[in-house]
């Protein structure tokens, strides 16, 4: 067959190689990594290896055992994968509920529907939320960072603290802009996130549809949730939630993917604003990282109907694909 008539896989969005595309979210994902070490330490350290290291162990597994061809290179999607779902746990997380959200996540999301760049869904996205519903009691619990950075190896594989959650209404601004709070690991520091944000962005490794109009339909929509929750209209505590829950982590690193999400202009702000609505519709009666990671699921399932439908509206227009290949 000549090389001039191949087509390109059904997932792939953009003309950038994979290699190039993962190393670059890794570097982006280094200052959440750095700050969640400092303020975690130790056990934060651990937690990131351990779901890196198993998630390319299972990845290993699952291309020998189905005997599936990885490429000329090592396949960095996997330490993408784990890291992220290493970022978006609590730091008392046992290692037994960090390997099940890195199984889920690699063997059921990911290597089921034909490895790196054919899922349908975020691997890490699923995994973690596996994780939320699987264990209810063992992630929902957020610590200091004093507390975990001496912590004995028993608690690596029992949890024996009472889970709590802080009381975000007392953090000050500037504790909100550096991650100095209770948090999951990687997805506390503001500052931190939009660093890697700016820089996906300038190396062209993310559309800003999904995530822009994600942060503004919180922003616009977010009085709603409260007057589900408690019968009145008011902004009071947006900004809190916005950077305390998580939110700017997924808007990032979880909706600016180039393989699940929708890769034009027109379905991923739909998907965006979609994804946005849903969890602030569902944030009263879900736990806060459920209502976060349920919606983006959801959107995943429809982006490449989205996707279809508008390629093929615009297909007399204009081109409907990002790459040439004539």
């Amino acid at each position: 067959m000549s090389t001039e008539s191949r087509q390109l896989a059904p997932f792939i969005h953009t003309e950038k190689n994979a290699p190039y595309i993962y190393i670059t979210i890794l570097v982006s994902l280094l200052p959440c990594v750095i700050c969640g070490i400092f303020y975690y330490g130790l056990r934060a350290a651990i937690l990131i290896l351990f779901c890196m290291a198993t998630f390319v162990l299972a990845d290993t597994v699952c291309t020998r055992v189905t005997k599936r061809r990885t490429g000329d290179y090592f396949d960095l999607s996997s330490l993408v994968e784990g890291l992220l779902i290493a970022l978006l746990l609590p730091p008392d997380t046992t290692l037994l509920i960090a390997l099940s959200a890195v199984l889920f996540a690699s063997v059921v999301t990911k290597q089921v529907f034909g490895g790196a760049g054919s899922n349908i869904i975020n691997p890490a996205c699923a995994g973690r939320l596996f994780a939320e519903l699987v264990w209810p009691n063992g992630i929902q619990g957020l610590s200091y960072g004093e507390y975990n950075s001496r912590f004995t190896l028993i608690t690596l594989i029992v949890q024996n603290e009472e889970k709590v959650h802080p009381d975000f209404s007392r953090i000050s601004f500037i504790e909100l802009l550096s991650g100095n709070f209770p948090g999951m690991i990687g997805t506390s520091c503001f500052v931190c996130i939009l660093i890697g944000g700016i820089f996906l962005t300038l190396k062209g490794t993310m559309r800003l549809y999904s995530p822009v109009s994600y942060i503004f339909t919180l922003l616009a929509f977010y009085p709603l949730s409260v007057l589900i929750e408690t019968g009145t209209f008011s902004y009071d505590g947006m900004i809190i939630y916005l950077f305390s829950s998580g939110a700017m982590f997924i808007a990032v690193f979880i909706l600016g993917d180039l393989t699940t999400m929708p890769s034009r202009f027109a379905p991923g702000v739909f998907a965006g604003v979609v994804c946005g609505v849903l969890t602030l519709i569902t944030k009263p009666f879900l736990s806060p990282m459920v209502s976060l990671l349920a919606p983006v699921v959801a959107v995943n399932f429809l982006s490449f109907v989205l996707d279809f439908f508008s390629k093929t509206l615009s297909r007399r227009k204009i081109h409907s694909r990002e790459v040439d290949v004539s």
